[in-house]
């Protein structure tokens, strides 16, 4: 009995017990303090003509809305202990962890793609097409399944959002998420950090990330498992440009990416630069993207796996991301989740509706007066 309750009741079977036994307390105490009640009652001289009367089924039926209050009662108990229906969900889905690490320096605010007819800054064009990497929206497919984080980086790398299923959060987050001093596509002041892009610490931040695979997220599931497939999305305009912190060597884009390599992660990188016609700054903005910076984001790619790819403008954007879906498609295998929601459901309805049925009798058939 006690190893049944402590299957079967979340909290354990001390809880199971305690429940039972109150239940038992109160049903022993209202008994005791009904019996010492007198029931109210009318006189008369004598009953004998009453005698021949047959009970009705109402008469009858005096004890059922007890009845029905008790086990409503005894319903809620239930439901407050959380029982485990012992049912099992599963899942077959493929899923892989991806980590997006995206460049949030100054640079990217240069307005230079097109999104719905509307020139907007490298930042925005990215953060959209992520979304309908993530959500499926557009002509990409999503990531339904997948593990997917994200990591930002300008002078400081961070973990905007650990590796999580729960893909409407993320889309969330990317939304809020901008270049420093600026809030949702308005600059409201100069912001050093802006001026800098360590994208070694980056990679070095995502990586660890990844070497969890998930484990946070997926914490306190019965019988899930950290994605065997890990791939990292790292997305930037230009070079690796580490502060000088004084007493701090950054990792360099590279040797972070050696890091990554022995961990299994694979890496794809993406050169983010549209049309320079497009800028406000016309004539006078960058044209072509860094050769320096090219071969960095290639030599990442390259060691660990992965591949390198020239974003030009939005569709090219959609394309690079298309193919990168299309790329890393894994089975992470079957993972099996214990249902703790529908017994307790169960419970619950079944109460409103003893309760229900109670309300009912008493004030139609089986009503009295006083």
């Amino acid at each position: 009995m006690m190893e049944w309750l402590g299957e079967r009741f979340a909290p354990g079977p001390l809880f199971g017990w305690a429940c039972v036994a109150f239940a038992v307390v109160i049903g022993l105490l209202w008994v005791r303090f009904r019996a010492r009640t007198l029931p109210p009652a009318v006189r008369f001289t004598s009953v004998s003509p009453l005698l021949g009367v047959r009970r009705t089924w109402a008469a009858r039926a005096r004890w059922l809305p007890l009845a029905l209050r008790s086990l409503a009662m005894a319903a809620l108990i239930v439901a407050l202990a959380r029982p485990q229906s012992g049912g099992e969900y599963r899942s077959t889905s493929e899923g892989i962890a991806v980590q997006m690490v995206l460049d949030i320096s100054g640079s990217m605010k240069e307005a230079d793609f097109v999104v719905d007819g509307k020139v907007v800054r490298r930042i925005d064009a990215v953060k959209r097409v992520f979304k309908d990497f993530l959500l499926g929206t557009g002509s990409l497919r999503g990531r339904e399944g997948d593990l997917v984080g994200m990591t930002t980086f300008a002078m400081f790398a961070d973990t905007v959002c650990p590796l999580t299923i729960d893909h409407g959060s993320l889309a969330d987050l990317v939304d809020e998420t901008d270049i420093p001093g600026w809030v949702r596509g308005v600059q409201v002041r100069e912001d050093m950090e802006a001026s800098y892009t360590a994208m070694g610490d980056a990679i070095a931040l995502a990586a660890d990330d990844l070497r969890r695979a998930g484990e946070q997220a997926v914490a306190g599931v019965p019988g899930a498992e950290a994605a065997k497939s890990r791939v990292m999305i790292l997305l930037t305009d230009g070079a690796d440009n580490p502060a000088p912190l004084q007493g701090v060597k950054a990792p360099s884009p590279v040797e972070a990416a050696k890091v990554a390599a022995t961990l299994g992660i694979r890496i794809y990188t993406i050169g983010a630069q549209g049309d320079p016609s497009l800028s406000r700054r016309g004539l006078f903005a960058m044209v072509g993207f860094d050769p320096a910076a090219e071969q960095t984001l290639k030599a990442v790619a390259a060691t660990t796996g992965g591949k390198y790819f020239r974003a030009a403008d939005t569709d090219s954007l959609v394309t690079i991301y298309d193919e990168i879906d299309k790329l890393e498609r894994r089975r992470t295998g079957e993972r099996s989740f214990q249902d703790n929601v529908q017994a307790s459901k169960f419970a619950m309805m079944a109460a409103l509706a003893l309760l229900l049925g109670e309300v009912l009798l008493v004030n139609t058939r089986l009503r009295r007066i006083p």
